[in-house]
């Protein structure tokens, strides 16, 4: 498991698995990302748009996935890169 997944498991801790990772714990992930992590963070966001392009018009719910997980690892970068 990559330190990333690791970052993002822990930050998961104690959620229930309809509860998303709260803005802070997104920031505390952040806060410990140095350049492997980013990297890893461009390459998911990637991947996640490449996903995207390949579903079904019809699947909504599944856009509507991928759209959020585009937009926490963009914030993610962002603050990462940027700070909060």
């Amino acid at each position: 498991m990559s330190r990333l997944s690791t970052l993002i498991a822990e930050a998961r801790s104690g959620l229930s698995i309809q509860e998303r990772i709260p803005d802070e714990r997104w920031v505390a992930i952040a806060s410990q990302c140095e350049a492997a992590e980013i990297a890893e963070i461009e390459r998911r966001i990637m991947c996640l748009r490449a996903e995207l392009e390949m579903v079904e018009e019809w699947d909504g719910d599944t856009i509507d996935d991928i759209n959020i997980a585009i937009s926490h690892f963009s914030q993610l970068l962002n603050i990462a890169t940027r700070g909060p």
